[in-house]
């Protein structure tokens, strides 16, 4: 694909990574809005890994509407916020998102399928820098590209604690001594 303001550019995942393709990613956090199965406000997104990339593709229904039959663009930014959020937890980075931009090249429609795909473009120390496209079979509709910091090893007790006991161990194989040397 040829894009406008992004580069393009993918950090492929290490050799020693447990992801597999179409590996389901959505699970850890199931009361967030985007990709929280269990949020009744929620998207319900559901992200999977392939090729160094996060992906899925997604129907926004008539509630995320912003002007008539067109998605809201704050729905749009969270929804590849998430999705670049899950291509840093692939390279093992547990981050927050420190700079976001989106630029919206054609509407998106709801109740139309689309496809959405993000990944890491550049690991520099803490910071990890993503991008993203939402796009249909005929053009790209949005293009991110975003900043999120790495917390290393704060990383648990800003995410690690708040999850349930049983998913808390397996959620990031963290090792901050291999992240900073």
């Amino acid at each position: 694909m040829d894009y406008k303001y992004i580069s393009g550019d993918i950090v492929k995942v290490g050799e020693d990574s447990s992801w597999e393709d179409d590996m389901e990613m959505s699970y850890w956090y199931p009361d967030t809005f985007v990709s929280g199965s269990q949020n009744i406000n929620g998207m319900k997104m559901k992200a999977f890994f392939n090729n160094s990339k996060v992906i899925t593709k997604y129907t926004f229904d008539q509630q995320f509407q912003g002007g008539p039959g067109v998605v809201h663009g704050g729905i749009l930014s969270a929804a590849v916020d998430d999705l670049m959020g899950y291509a840093a937890v692939i390279h093992k980075r547990a981050c927050v998102t420190a700079k976001l931009e989106v630029n919206y090249i054609f509407p998106v429609l709801i109740e139309k399928e689309y496809s959405i795909e993000a990944w890491i473009s550049k690991i520099d120390g803490k910071k990890i820098y993503a991008e993203s496209i939402i796009y249909d079979e005929g053009s790209i509709h949005t293009e991110t590209n975003a900043m999120f910091i790495d917390l290393g090893e704060r990383a648990a007790e800003h995410f690690g604690e708040k999850q349930p006991e049983e998913t808390r161990d397996d959620m990031y194989d963290y090792k901050p001594e291999s992240q900073y040397p």
